[in-house]
């Protein structure tokens, strides 16, 4: 399950990697979480930044527990379940980031957050479907779903998968109205982990209030209760 990334780099190189335009003048987070409206862009604007909420909007959470099917959704749900599969065809998005967190599980009862980053933390994409609808004041309303593939050899020692994550040029073609069904799977399948960094950060992640650069800085492996582990 992937509930958190980050997105923290200026505007001008995330104007320039998404190819799209940021409608503030900056926007980071180094805990981007479920509900909170995040940074996207889609197969129908793909020249605007926009902000949708992550797997629902705070309103419809009620501070309730989300299930993670409402923003995380596997390779093989996205291709073969209906539901997914036409919003996959007509409605992709790009969820832009600079770097995510996963849990590794240490124990039976503990785990340990990473940081998982790109050198310099440079931008990059995140495969997405999005969905549009009225909330309940019938105000229109967009939520999106990370899509997730199985982890590569960097990171399958520490969960079994990992975010869609894309290049520039994945970006550009996931965007693509025009693309084939056979187009989005080859992406899919050609996801790599093998540029990407990762060290051990504080447990501090966990709390959705925590917003902070220290959240990404190296930390003495503990667990979510802030106990020192021996693992690594």
């Amino acid at each position: 399950m992937y509930d958190r990334f980050t997105i923290f780099c200026d505007k001008n190189e995330l104007e320039k990697f998404s190819g799209a335009e940021l409608p503030v003048d900056e926007f980071q987070s180094y805990n981007a979480c479920p509900t909170q409206p995040l940074p996207v862009v889609t197969s129908a604007r793909p020249k605007m930044i926009q902000f949708f909420h992550w797997g629902l909007t705070q309103q419809m959470a009620n501070n309730k527990s989300i299930s993670p099917r409402l923003f995380n959704l596997t390779r093989e749900s996205a291709l073969s379940r209906p539901a997914y599969k036409k919003s996959l065809q007509i409605s992709r998005c790009v969820i832009l980031a600079n770097g995510f967190y996963m849990w590794k599980q240490v124990s039976k009862k503990q785990k340990v957050p990473y940081f998982c980053h790109f050198p310099h933390h440079v931008p990059f994409g995140i495969a997405g479907i999005y969905e549009e609808f009225e909330d309940l004041e019938e105000k229109l309303s967009h939520t999106f779903n990370m899509i997730t593939v199985s982890a590569g050899p960097k990171l399958s020692a520490y969960q079994e998968d990992m975010p869609a994550i894309l290049t520039k040029e994945q970006c550009e073609k996931w965007l693509d109205e025009t693309a084939e069904d056979a187009e989005l799977v080859s992406i899919l399948d050609d996801i790599t982990d093998t540029r990407l960094s990762m060290h051990s950060v504080s447990p501090r992640i966990s709390d959705p209030a925590n917003n902070d650069e220290g959240l990404i800085k190296p930390s003495t492996p503990s667990d979510q209760f802030g106990n020192y582990t021996l693992f690594s």
